[in-house]
């Protein structure tokens, strides 16, 4: 008898499965692909249970594993031979699965192998049915409860085809300066002018799917508090030493920002701890022509996050807080706007990417200016070669045409600009990396003031699980965009430097001390040196 308890126990379960109304109409169907190999994995018979390399003979259920292999040959593995026994077992797999020794079974019944499967033992499978029938009763019960539980979560939850995810960054700041600083607009600051403020920016991220290979993003994001280039304006290239705060001229990321062309006005962020809600971001992927050709397009895309990526200073939530050290100014000056591009993986080595972004190409007025093709527009290419796994080197060329920017332009008459980039990136071991951005362009200005050379770079290092895992520190040192030659040459030279360490307290919370250091701010030599430190706070959800 003892030989025959676990066919009985399937059959006590086949019993279970099988009740009235445990399957809906057309699960047949799907039950006679499994049986016939055509689940979610292909499966093949075994002949003995030595064929299957995961099942280790101390296991508890290796002698009924054994048994229904060698006597009655109905368990099958997986074409890497093995049997993932402790992988979830579907319904469908189930019954497929019972139904196939049922089958052997019965055939070994038709050649009359009576001393394998005797009318005897069908009976004793009969009365082990009748015993666990109150047990079955309840468990159906149970599965019943928890079906109709788990039809009532999906009828209320948010959607079947959009994930909600987002952050808050936290950050106070405070600085000052050594002597009075002359900012961008020539006015004359105390150095000790600037409060210690509390910053804050919250975004959420809807994430819609239709095929599993595409993605509609809608971006919601709001930003309270000003860094210290509220009262130094013009430092960092005004990007901002907190990339996620704001300024006179609305926050640094341009979610709240409405600068533009004839007398558009700009929207400062508030200070008093209210955030104006903007879909700052809203942009659809998807492939095209196969997997390795993706295609971006949206009202509102940023060019950041296809051009100029860096693994080491691109993102100022859990990396370097100034918004010059996680790109190149130069390749990246209009960042944000209608738009659309393309990325190519040619190969392992090789990818191409290309963007079109008009800052202002929803304006239907003023000539020369908005639309789709008028000022305020960029096209950038990014050739990336990958010499290795850890190292990526891209070449990099922008052009674009703006009314003000990192040069300054005569007023009215749009300033073009050609810039070439390289980006560059090394993990030298899995704890120590290095990086670099290099960029240089002529700006044009079409007047007789003539062509304004450009150029910036930035180097740093970053060293990944620093004594703890998760943890990194980042040191960075470069110098923002500046006019070399041309009209409106400074007599000075700005560099920012910068020093982080970011605590991952867990893996949704993480506290990032920084410190930042600005020689000769807004490129005036007489400027007297900014220290700026932050304390930073990034929950993601």
């Amino acid at each position: 008898m003892k030989k025959f308890v676990v066919m009985g126990a399937l059959a006590a379960t086949l019993s279970l499965s099988l009740v009235p109304g445990a399957f809906a109409e057309g699960d047949s169907a799907t039950i006679d692909q499994y049986s016939q190999g055509l689940g979610a994995d292909s499966v093949s018979q075994v002949s003995s249970v030595s064929e299957l390399t995961d099942v280790d003979p101390n296991q508890w259920a290796f002698q009924a594993l054994k048994s229904l292999v060698e006597r009655y040959g109905c368990i099958e593995g997986y074409p890497s031979k093995k049997y993932l026994g402790n992988r979830p077992l579907s319904r469908y797999e189930f019954a497929a699965g019972l139904n196939s020794c049922l089958d052997k079974i019965g055939e070994q019944i038709a050649a009359a192998t009576a001393d394998k499967a005797t009318k005897d033992d069908l009976a004793a499978v009969q009365r082990l049915q009748e015993e666990f029938k109150v047990e079955l009763a309840t468990l159906r019960g149970r599965v019943d409860s928890l079906e109709a539980k788990t039809k009532e979560l999906e009828a209320r939850q948010f959607s079947t085809t959009t994930k909600l995810d987002g952050s808050v960054v936290m950050a106070v700041q405070g600085g000052s300066a050594g002597s009075n600083v002359v900012t961008n607009n020539n006015g004359v600051v105390p150095g000790s002018a600037a409060n210690t403020t509390f910053l804050g920016r919250t975004t959420l991220n809807l994430r819609a799917s239709f095929t599993g290979k595409d993605e509609l993003l809608i971006r919601l994001r709001g930003v309270t508090g000003q860094d210290i280039s509220g009262t130094f304006g013009g430092i960092s290239n005004g990007l901002g030493t907190a990339f996620y705060g704001g300024g006179g001229n609305g926050a640094f990321d341009g979610s709240s920002s409405t600068s533009g062309a004839l007398g558009a006005t700009n929207t400062p962020v508030a200070t008093n701890g209210n955030s104006t809600v903007s879909f700052d971001k809203i942009r659809y992927t998807t492939n095209l022509f196969g997997d390795n050709f993706r295609i971006f397009v949206g009202p509102r895309i940023d060019l950041f996050e296809i051009i100029d990526t860096n693994s080491f200073a691109n993102n100022e939530e859990v990396d370097f807080s100034n918004g010059f050290m996680i790109n190149n100014p130069l390749i990246t000056a209009i960042f944000a706007g209608p738009g659309a591009g393309g990325d190519w993986k040619i190969s392992d080595q090789f990818s191409l990417r290309a963007v079109y972004i008009a800052g202002d190409g929803g304006r239907s007025f003023g000539q020369g200016f908005g639309g789709l093709t008028g000022s305020n527009s960029i096209g950038s290419a990014e050739l990336e070669f990958r010499p290795s796994q850890s190292s990526k080197i891209k070449l990099q060329y922008s052009g674009y045409t703006q009314q003000t920017g990192v040069s300054p332009a005569t007023a009215g008459v749009p300033t073009k600009t050609d810039v070439f980039g390289v980006n560059a990136e090394w993990a030298i071991t899995p704890s120590v990396g290095i990086f670099g951005r290099y960029g240089t362009g002529t700006a044009k200005t079409n007047t007789i003031l003539g062509d304004q050379n450009l150029n910036t770079w930035q180097v740093g290092f970053a060293f990944p699980d620093l004594f703890a895992p998760g943890n990194t520190l980042g040191i960075a040192a470069g110098q923002p965009g500046r006019v070399t030659s041309g009209p409106g040459t400074p007599n000075g030279t700005e560099l920012n430097y910068e020093l982080y360490y970011n605590f991952k307290l867990n893996d949704r919370i993480t506290l990032t001390p920084d410190i930042q250091l600005i020689s000769q701010p807004n490129n005036v030599a007489g400027n007297g040196n900014i220290t700026v430190g932050t304390l930073r706070a990034v929950f993601n959800f």
